[in-house]
């Protein structure tokens, strides 16, 4: 849920002894480290599950991934994520540049533009969080057919799960199927090449409002072509699900990955699953 490689954090200041002298020592000093994430997102976790005692692990993580935002902080009103295409910004919202508070391109740690590889599904807001409008479950199964494409044999995955039933799909093992199959809130293609669409299924749990129709908008850098079926899900209850496709295509974008957004809106909620597509 909370990956990442030198997160920081602030706390209190650990020596004011090595103030220097005439200096105004510091009201914080930084921590960083791969799990200064993890507190953050374990007590959002948990005050969601405070506030909604019948959300699963994953309809937890995706009610924080999907109404996760990247603010630029020179313009704070205004949401907008910006990645790195072909070698030149491209933003989602189309802005001419994403700062942080030093007014800087957001970069990587290797300085580079920030990608969705390294931002996820950007910052997570727990009080958005609370009232997502639509989730995405990620079920038992979904978990052991992931080992199945994985290349975890039959057998195997029946000890883990005690399910002496269980067969693995039809296909596996295939890096393909984790993106096609596996509903999870974000997309990630490991291969598009020209002639060969590549479909991804998701399906949508309500847990907003009854009779709510939700329209979904697309995000995507030229050259890459992403269509969604159908354009509109219609909910007539909460807990009501809807199924939709994904379907991308090679359209003269260079070699590398992609990004954008798929957001689903029913004009109350606003519902972003990020997608990385690596073009061949």
């Amino acid at each position: 849920m909370a990956p990442g490689v030198s997160i920081l954090a602030a706390m209190p200041p650990m020596n004011m002894e090595d103030v220097p002298a005439g200096k105004k020592p510091s009201s914080f000093s930084i921590k960083s480290g791969t799990s200064m994430a993890c507190p953050h997102v374990a007590g959002a976790g948990a005050f969601l599950k405070s506030a909604h005692p019948r959300w699963t692990p994953s309809i937890i993580r995706s009610a924080l991934m999907t109404t996760g935002v990247c603010l630029d902080q020179s313009k704070p009103k205004k949401i907008v994520c910006i990645f790195e295409q072909n070698g030149r910004p491209w933003s989602w919202l189309h802005a001419a540049t994403a700062r942080n508070n030093l007014g800087l391109p957001v970069a990587s740690s290797s300085g580079a533009v920030a990608t969705v590889h390294d931002m996820g599904a950007g910052e997570i807001i727990p009080l958005r969080a609370l009232n997502p409008g639509l989730v995405f479950d990620t079920t038992t199964r979904d978990y052991l057919d992931f080992l199945c494409y994985q290349g975890y044999k039959d057998k195997v995955i029946r000890k883990v799960s005690g399910d002496a039933q269980f067969t693995c799909p039809h296909g596996a093992p295939s890096p393909d199927l984790i993106a096609k199959s596996v509903n999870y809130p974000s997309i990630s293609v490991p291969q598009l090449t020209a002639g060969k669409p590549f479909a991804v299924s998701r399906t949508a749990t309500n847990v907003g409002r009854s009779n709510a129709t939700y329209v979904v908008a697309v995000e995507a850098p030229p050259g890459l072509s992403v269509k969604v079926s159908p354009k509109r899900l219609l909910f007539s209850r909460r807990w009501a699900t809807a199924a939709y496709e994904v379907r991308f295509a090679h359209a003269g974008a260079r070699n590398g990955y992609a990004y954008g957004a798929v957001t689903w809106s029913d004009g109350l909620h606003s519902v972003r699953t990020p997608f990385a597509v690596n073009v061949f």
